[in-house]
């Protein structure tokens, strides 16, 4: 009898899982999420989101705000189709998950059942965001820019200063601290919000012709590099 690859994988995907959320010593204050980069067959995408709305449905006091993303623009080095991010208020909320808790419901298991036919688990990412409004979720649009920051200080600065000094009517900007589970190199993830790809763009050429952007690039001159970046859209977010 052959292995089960792709069951081997999931029960894998969440013992790593398992051990992120329960073992690691956050900031109890501090909101953090988790991100699954994951790639979903063509076939199984509908089932999969439909299994989704299911669950979360089905839930009560769920901690988290969970976002589902679809990649739309991304170079070789992005292998997802799609993120399935979990955000909560406080390290603690993700302490308590998975430990414990009662029996599976029958949104869970065919949720679990979904995901392990049609999901393929690339990367997780724990992180913390140091700038963020969640009220921006609800935006169509992001572009998610990882970065290497080496030095954070100067860096910080003038991320602060442009911050302070943009009138960008158009989107949002965002900054998030990599923790682990992140791409060699990335520390950080600069993330910018739009209504729509259209605004996104408008907003990108308002950013660019701006002082305040000529300002950021000196100011934050050899503190920082870009190491890739992708573009996506909301395809669902919960609670």
């Amino acid at each position: 009898m052959k292995p089960n690859h792709k069951l081997i994988k999931m029960k894998k995907f969440i013992l790593l899982l398992l051990v992120i959320l329960t073992s690691i010593n956050l900031n109890a204050q501090t909101p953090t999420w988790v991100c699954l980069n994951v790639s979903v067959e063509s076939e199984g995408q509908e089932k999969f989101i439909e299994s989704l709305d299911n669950l979360m449905e089905s839930v009560d006091d769920f901690p988290y705000t969970v976002t589902l993303f679809e990649t739309q623009f991304g170079n070789s080095d992005v292998n997802f189709s799609h993120q399935l991010c979990f955000l909560g208020e406080s390290a603690e909320d993700f302490a308590q998950w998975g430990v414990g808790g009662n029996p599976p419901t029958v949104e869970g298991v065919l949720f679990f059942n979904a995901f392990q036919d049609f999901v393929e688990v690339e990367q997780i990412v724990l992180g913390q965001p140091m700038i963020f409004d969640p009220s921006n979720l609800e935006s169509d649009f992001q572009a998610v820019f990882a970065i290497n920051v080496t030095d954070v200080q100067k860096f910080g600065s003038a991320f602060g200063k442009m911050m302070n000094s943009l009138d960008f009517d158009e989107g949002s900007f965002e900054l998030h601290d990599a923790v682990l589970g992140a791409e060699e190199g990335v520390t950080h993830y600069w993330v910018v919000r739009a209504n729509n790809l259209a605004d996104f763009l408008e907003g990108r050429s308002e950013f660019i012709n701006s002082g305040a952007a000529g300002q950021f690039v000196g100011d934050a001159s050899g503190s920082f590099e870009f190491v890739f970046g992708f573009g996506s859209r909301t395809i669902k977010n919960y609670n």
